[in-house]
C-alpha cells in the first residue's frame, strides 16, 4: 500500500512540473523598458537604478540612472536621468591611450564607468576577460584629467564608449 501511494504521489509530482513548466513557457511578462525623452527605447531595466544598454550592434553593457531631483531635492516622479561619478585610468600621462575601468560585481556584465564631460555622460565599456593589472600615469575624473602614477590591479581595458546624453537625452522613464 505505501509503495503504490509514493508511487501515485510521485506520478501527481511529475504531473504538476510538466504542467507548470508549460504554463511557464506559454505565459508571457510584460517587458518593461527604460525610455529616453524622445520616446525610444533606452535599455532594460536590471534594477531600479542598473538599465543595459545598446552600445553598438551586439554589444550591450549596463549603465547606472539615478533620478532626478527639484530645487528642494524632492524625487521627481516617474523620471530618471544618467549617473556619473566615475573614473577612468590611463596608461598614457595625458588620458588618450590606454584607457581602462575598474572590474564590477555584477555577475556576468561587463564593467563600466561613467563620466560628465561637459555636461554630457560618456559610458566607457569594458572588455569582457580576467582583470588585469596595469601602470596608470593618468585618471580621467569629471573635474578633468589628473597625472597619476600607480600600479593598479582588477581592471579591465576600454573597448567602446556611448554619450549617454546625447545617444539616449534625458529625462528617462521606465515604461
Amino acid at each position: 500500500m505505501t509503495a503504490r501511494c509514493a508511487s501515485m504521489v510521485m506520478a501527481a509530482g511529475a504531473f504538476l512540473a510538466a504542467a507548470v513548466s508549460a504554463a511557464a513557457q506559454t505565459a508571457s511578462t510584460p517587458s518593461i523598458a527604460l525610455v529616453d525623452s524622445r520616446g525610444r527605447l533606452a535599455g532594460h531595466p536590471l534594477s531600479e537604478t542598473i538599465a543595459f544598454v545598446m552600445v553598438r550592434d551586439g554589444l550591450v553593457a549596463p549603465a547606472a540612472i539615478r533620478p532626478i531631483y527639484d530645487a528642494d531635492a524632492r524625487t521627481a516622479s516617474g523620471l530618471a536621468t544618467w549617473a556619473s561619478g566615475g573614473s577612468v585610468l590611463y596608461s598614457s600621462s595625458d588620458c588618450s591611450t590606454g584607457a581602462y575601468i575598474a572590474t564590477q560585481m555584477h555577475a556576468g556584465a561587463r564593467a563600466t564607468s561613467q563620466v560628465e564631460i561637459g555636461g554630457a555622460v560618456i559610458l566607457y565599456v569594458g572588455a569582457i576577460g580576467m582583470p588585469v593589472t596595469v601602470d596608470v600615469h593618468s585618471i580621467l575624473y569629471s573635474t578633468g584629467c589628473t597625472a597619476r602614477t600607480v600600479r593598479q590591479n582588477g581592471l579591465s581595458p576600454v573597448i567602446a564608449t556611448l554619450n549617454l546624453t546625447e545617444t539616449y537625452p534625458p529625462p528617462l522613464s521606465l515604461q
